[in-house]
């Protein structure tokens, strides 16, 4: 069963990120992807799942998931995709396994948050260089978004970790700001900046931001609260 850190039960909303072994093309066909696409839909009532946004990409997949319980949304993927592994070895007539490790996932805060993740979904094809427009690709349930986006989130992509996505954002602001790490000490304002958005917008937290940092824990808590 997958485990999730604490902070993800203040939530209701998964991204998830699926990908083949090895990396390797596992919707290759469209009836392949279909045949997906399909049990993501026939399973969800009886997980009580529902689903936003996906993207079926070749080797991997995006989705964005409402789960009344983590519990259930861990059931409700393995299950999907113990139904496809089985369905695709019997198909191609090989054995072992199909999707790469386990899913990966990371909790939703916030209507900005949301729909900054079903644009980052949509976009998958689009990054990919497969379609000039996120609408024009057939295996996602594109929708146009009439919301205000935040560009600032930064999501794990299905080869990414958390720690390279802190290091991410830590470094997108220094250069933003056009400041050194070293020197964040001595500039209160910025420094209470980068942790406030760490903190609120990324869920890190107070413990792991000081660490990211390099700089006491009651330092960085003393720092926020004031």
């Amino acid at each position: 069963m997958s485990r999730y850190p604490r902070n993800f039960l203040k939530t209701s909303y998964f991204h998830i990120m699926t990908q083949g072994i090895n990396k390797s093309y596992i919707f290759d066909k469209a009836e392949d992807i279909k045949f997906y696409i399909k049990n993501m839909y026939q399973l969800v009532k009886e997980h009580h799942i529902r689903i936003i946004a996906y993207c079926i990409m070749n080797n991997h997949a995006h989705i964005l998931i409402e789960a009344q319980s983590v519990n259930e949304l861990s059931k409700y993927m393995q299950r999907l995709n113990t139904r496809y592994g089985k369905y695709y070895n019997k198909k191609y007539q090989r054995v072992g396994y199909v999707f790469r490790d386990r899913y990966k996932s990371e909790g939703i805060y916030g209507e900005k948050h949301l729909y900054s993740c079903i644009k980052y979904i949509y976009d998958n094809p689009v990054k990919a260089g497969i379609c000039q427009r996120a609408k024009e690709y057939p295996y996602s349930n594109f929708k146009e978004i009439n919301k205000d986006l935040d560009d600032n989130y930064v999501f794990i992509d299905i080869d990414d970790n958390k720690e390279t996505a802190h290091q991410d954002i830590i470094n997108n602001f220094l250069i933003e700001n056009n400041i050194k790490q070293i020197d964040l000490k001595n500039n209160n304002n910025k420094i209470k900046e980068l942790i406030i958005m760490l903190k609120e917008k990324h869920h890190i937290s107070l413990r792991k931001i000081a660490k990211e940092l390099g700089l006491n824990r009651e330092v960085i808590r003393r720092i926020y609260n004031k």
